[in-house]
């Protein structure tokens, strides 16, 4: 029991078992993942550290970097899984925005919008206004990410439903 109270993770083998101290930090997001934009996700006493982005392992002071972030910055970032989180937080409508993107297509559903990125898919985003108005009468836009196969905007959005462009033809929006 003492050691239950005081201990950290344990891994169970046959003939021995694993046992870690607890940490003296652990952040977590809403889906128990590590996440931490200002510091570690997850530290030891010992000075031992993970840096955490939504469960993704990433630098340290990478989270400090994320307030200074460009549409450049983002481009030249190597590491794909890096440039992701970079966008996430960024905001995918802010980066089209902001790198002058243009639509590739457009109809009564919404508008296509496409980014090549080095070394990576391309960032393919269906341009939506929900039919349900705020209180105050206005409409919100989102940004929907659909694959890069995508060419149409009403495609984009059947994917998003999970049924083909042929197939989605809403008899009412709510």
């Amino acid at each position: 029991r003492r050691v239950a109270e005081s201990a950290g993770w344990w891994w169970p083998y046959e003939r021995l078992a694993i046992v870690t101290r607890r940490p003296v930090e652990l952040h977590l997001d809403d889906m128990g993942r590590l996440h931490r934009g200002d510091g570690p996700a997850l530290a030891y006493a010992d000075g031992f550290a993970l840096h955490a982005w939504h469960g993704m392992p990433v630098p340290a002071g990478f989270g400090a970097t994320l307030g200074e972030l460009t549409p450049e910055r983002i481009r030249s970032e190597p590491n794909a899984e890096l440039r992701r989180v970079m966008l996430e937080h960024f905001g995918f409508d802010r980066y089209l925005a902001e790198s002058e993107a243009r639509p590739v297509h457009s109809d009564e559903t919404g508008v296509l919008w496409r980014i090549e990125l080095s070394g990576d898919e391309p960032l393919v985003m269906v341009e939506v206004v929900n039919s349900t108005p705020e209180p105050d009468g206005t409409r919100r836009t989102y940004f929907l990410r659909v694959p890069p196969w995508v060419a149409r905007a009403r495609q984009g959005v059947a994917w998003t439903f999970g049924t083909t462009e042929e197939d989605y033809r809403p008899r009412r929006e709510t």
